[in-house]
């Protein structure tokens, strides 16, 4: 039988997809209700819209105010600025993500390499069907210092010990090939992960060269899952010829 897949959830671009209450934005702390809720996921939704066309630097509240068709003053009662709207994109869209990565960590009986697999298949799929998600995360919140060291936030160190759990998991069954570090694996192993979205996001502003041009997303995927099984196999579990 085929290993049993994590159920997972819409990674919002669908902030208006996401249950009431699963924003819970820095800056607000006044009781919710569901008409605060609908008002918060509107703006987050369309600060997603905004900071990936316009980028951090050229985004201003009143920019997202306007696609998010609501007043100016509203997006800071909730927000409080521009870096903490950016922090509850994340914060928020980053939750889903990281409880999909937990869910599959902790699957009794499916092997390393199905768990990794299942991690890489997530990530792609929730880079088809959300680009402009994965494009703020990654390009602007990762790589913004303003917001301080990502590595540091709870969320994003909650992600990376998932996938350490894999590693340690693997090297406890033999699955995992002996020399590599579980913990220094799963920096590796996101570091590709995000270098692999950065060049696809960078395309769409014309910044790829003429070789990233030929790699198209099948071809990148693919190459990681190759690589992740060849690489990674220790002597539980043969190679793949």
């Amino acid at each position: 039988m085929p290993p049993r897949t994590a159920r997972v959830g819409p990674p919002a671009d669908s902030v208006a997809s996401q249950p009431a209450g699963t924003i819970v934005p820095r800056a607000e702390r006044t009781p919710s209700t569901p008409q605060k809720d609908d008002k918060r996921k509107q703006i987050l939704k369309a600060a997603v819209k905004v900071f990936a066309e316009k980028g951090y630097h050229g985004c201003r509240i009143s920019d997202v105010a306007e696609e998010a068709g609501v007043a100016y003053g509203l997006v800071y009662h909730y927000y409080g600025n521009k870096d903490g709207l950016l922090a509850s994109v994340f914060d928020t869209n980053w939750a889903v993500f990281a409880r999909a990565i937990h869910d599959v960590a902790h699957m009794p009986g499916v092997s390393m390499l199905d768990k990794l697999s299942q991690i890489l298949e997530l990530a792609f799929h929730a880079f088809e069907m959300f680009p402009l998600v994965v494009k703020v995360l990654v390009l602007e919140f990762g790589r913004n210092a303003r917001l301080g060291e990502t590595l540091d936030n709870p969320a994003v160190a909650e992600v990376f010990g998932s996938i350490a759990k894999i590693f340690e998991d693997g090297k406890a069954s033999g699955e995992l090939l002996d020399g590599i570090d579980p913990d220094a694996m799963s920096v590796i192993f996101m570091g590709t992960l995000e270098t692999a979205f950065v060049s696809f996001v960078l395309t769409t502003q014309g910044a790829r060269s003429k070789v990233q041009s030929n790699i198209t997303l099948d071809k990148m995927k693919s190459t990681l899952m190759t690589m992740t099984h060849r690489a990674l196999i220790g002597p539980a579990r043969p190679r793949v010829a």
